[in-house]
């Protein structure tokens, strides 16, 4: 195991420990449409993950006034079994949120945290 693969198991230990609330990540996937009629989609199949996550008040750093607002929030998570991809959707308690940015952590390589800036 190398240090992020060390790393991760350290995030993923402390945001289980503090996750706050519930945190979902729900992914849709179009379905295939029968050969026969390929003009009808098929039914899309929706999975839903659980994340360990915690939702903080976003940091003014980060607060450009345009893009970012101070009424933003940040959601940092722990790896899960999938990686995120655009489309996906985010719910806090069970309110969905729109998602503004999507940070990896790090950016290449294993990652050990995903961070979210959400407005909802």
């Amino acid at each position: 195991m190398g240090f992020y693969d060390d790393m991760a198991a350290v995030a993923s230990s402390v945001l289980a420990e503090f996750k706050q609330g519930t945190v979902t990540l729900t992914r849709t996937t179009p379905g295939t449409p029968n050969p026969s009629t390929p003009w009808i989609p098929g039914t899309p199949t929706t999975a839903t993950y659980t994340l360990d996550a915690t939702v903080a008040a976003i940091g003014d750093a980060w607060v450009d006034g345009t893009t970012i607002l101070k009424t933003d929030r940040m959601v940092t998570a722990a790896v899960f079994a999938i990686e995120p991809l655009p489309g996906d959707t985010l719910s806090i308690d069970g309110t969905a949120v729109q998602i503004i940015k999507k940070m990896r952590i790090p950016a290449a390589g294993v990652a050990v945290a995903h961070k979210w800036i959400v407005r909802g």
